[in-house]
């Protein structure tokens, strides 16, 4: 039975044009969700660099896009928003990160959010305080002041100085929601370790188009001279942002023993990054710049080309602690080993973070010691040496990406947990009516 039409504000902070992972879950939540019958309003960051392909993008939407949050004043979003949403009146609000449970209780309606984890662990509130947030949200300023502050690169001064006002304010919009579907059990430790109560948590890790980067018939020579690679070459490709938990300097290191063993071996590289030059300039150290292919980022709709053309898929995350604001980095998940598994390419992970809850070792992946060399190359012999364990791997990655990570489970997993707590907000309502009249 269908559920009743319902009035959605979606709070999606990262919304295309520009597409990454985040803004993959937003727009097929939001598709999704209009398909279903429901009056939907997106709220999102302003676009102060994209207005024309911004206003395109939102005329073929079919439903209202308001680009009004600012990306550093907190507490001028917070009013702001609780002024439109009186005037949309929504049943559910939905929020793609922990930082909008306080508009719930001021609104009497339930919050469900999405938390990937790094919203609890590393804060990214860029200015928690009431007092001149508004000020800070100015367009202009606030564009200037967020240019130098992605300059910087996110400064660790300002992360250390912000750091307790940053914590506790998290950790009271967190409490607040009604409910966290969380990508996976380590976020869902995170939020636990916070305050967060077992029974307003759940996980759902996944998110990945099934039918898209199902493997196919396809010239993966030709494939292979589009990125300069060998035709018989063994390729190993990993996709990430070029940042320390990604554990890309770890692959690099481990290059060199693999030639020895498995010289037609090359490592190809998709992403971007403030660590990117670092890597760079260490394959050149160890003399495998010729084994090495950095492509940078690869467009949202070509991705699946590089799994296809691919042996073996490889994550190499670990987690991290900044030392100067003590702030932890994790792989919450890891998309891309979702897209590995739909793609059919084994994969071989690294046992870090969440990555256990989207693989399961000799299920639908291998997974290795974090920053384990000899666990590596332990676990990478095995998949190259046996043939029947690599088909054993990708057919049931292939079964677990289809019954688990689709967009449709994942969708499926949204309606619900809205279904539920409209129903308890609706049940709540009903038993107060007597009091108030």
């Amino acid at each position: 039975m269908p559920s009743p039409a319902r009035r959605i504000a979606l709070i999606l902070t990262e919304f295309p044009p520009h597409f990454g992972g985040m803004q993959t879950h937003a727009i097929h939540l939001a598709a999704h969700l209009q398909a279903a019958g429901h009056d939907i309003e997106v709220f999102t960051y302003r676009s102060d660099d994209l207005h024309a392909a911004a206003a395109d993008f939102d005329t073929r939407c079919g439903y209202v896009v308001q680009r009004v949050l600012s990306r550093i004043g907190f507490w001028h979003n917070q009013h702001l928003l609780l002024r439109r949403l009186r005037a949309f009146q929504p049943d559910v609000i939905y929020a793609s990160n922990v930082y909008y449970g306080l508009l719930g209780p001021a609104l009497g309606v339930p919050v469900i959010c999405r938390s990937v984890g790094n919203d609890v662990l590393r804060p990214w509130i860029v200015y928690p305080f009431r007092l001149g947030s508004g000020f800070c949200a100015w367009p202009s300023l606030e564009s200037l002041l967020y240019r130098s502050f992605r300059r910087c690169n996110s400064p660790e001064w300002i992360e250390a100085l912000f750091r307790r006002t940053r914590l506790k304010l998290m950790q009271r919009t967190a409490c607040a929601n009604t409910h966290i579907l969380a990508n996976s059990d380590y976020t869902i430790h995170a939020l636990q370790t916070i305050g967060v109560a077992a029974s307003h948590l759940s996980t759902l890790p996944g998110g990945v188009d099934c039918r898209r980067f199902q493997p196919i018939a396809c010239d993966r020579v030709a494939l292979r001279q589009r990125y300069g690679l060998p035709a018989d070459a063994r390729v190993l490709f990993t996709a990430c942002r070029f940042v320390a938990k990604k554990g890309i300097d770890f692959l690099l290191q481990q290059l060199p023993v693999l030639l020895k063993r498995h010289a037609n071996t090359v490592l190809l590289i998709a992403g971007d990054g403030p660590e990117r030059n670092r890597c760079e300039q260490l394959a050149a150290e160890l003399g495998i710049t010729g084994q090495v292919r950095f492509v940078g980022r690869v467009e949202h709709g070509e991705i699946e080309h590089c799994y296809w053309l691919s042996d073996l898929f490889v994550l190499a995350s670990r987690i991290t602690r900044n030392p100067v604001s003590g702030l932890i980095d994790a792989e919450t998940m890891g998309r891309v080993l979702c897209e590995a598994n739909a793609a059919g390419v084994p994969v071989l992970a690294s046992n870090s973070g969440g990555i256990p809850s989207v693989i399961r070792h000799e299920d639908n992946g291998l997974l290795f010691a974090e920053d384990n060399a000899a666990d590596f190359l332990l676990q990478f012999e095995r998949l190259t040496a046996d043939d029947a364990l690599r088909a054993q791997l990708v057919a049931r990655g292939l079964a677990r990406a289809a019954r688990e990570f689709d967009w449709v489970h994942l969708l499926a997993a949204h309606d619900a947990a809205f279904a539920v707590a409209c129903d308890v907000s609706a049940r709540a309502s009903t038993a107060l009516q007597p009091a108030i009249s």
